[in-house]
């Protein structure tokens, strides 16, 4: 398994990194980013709704949010906006999200990429990865 990385700014790194296989290891940022704001090719999450609050952004697979080396949720709180800013011409476009480390309880259909940030109902999610 590739080494997970840590990144302020990831979605400048990740602009230049997109393949069409499916990711296998996590770039992300945890950050009090511009509201709203997603870097392409990323997924990215919010503690607030309307994409506010703290954010993480990943461009690959996490296990574990809270006990990998990325640290998601450093204030343990819960998602209230999700956005898969990914591309559609990729074959793996598509977010599963899961309740529990290691891609356990998988709590919805695939997210497919949307235009813009989608409210979520006060999630706990601890694990995610991108699909078909």
């Amino acid at each position: 398994m590739s080494r997970i990385r840590i990144g302020l700014l990831a979605g400048a790194v990740a602009a230049g990194a997109v393949i069409a296989a499916a990711p296998s290891a996590a770039l992300a940022s945890t950050t009090t980013a511009t509201p709203g704001t997603c870097p392409k090719g990323d997924v990215c999450v919010w503690s607030g709704k309307n994409a506010t609050g703290t954010r993480c952004n990943w461009d690959g697979d996490d296990p574990d949010w809270q006990g990998g080396t990325v640290r998601c949720r450093p204030y343990g709180f819960k998602v209230n906006t999700v956005w898969n800013n990914g591309y559609t011409n990729t074959p793996y476009n598509k977010v599963n999200f899961y309740r529990y480390a290691n891609y356990g309880s998988q709590i919805s259909d695939p997210l497919p990429v949307t235009s813009k940030p989608v409210n979520a109902a006060n999630l706990a999610i601890r694990s995610h990865h991108w699909s078909k």
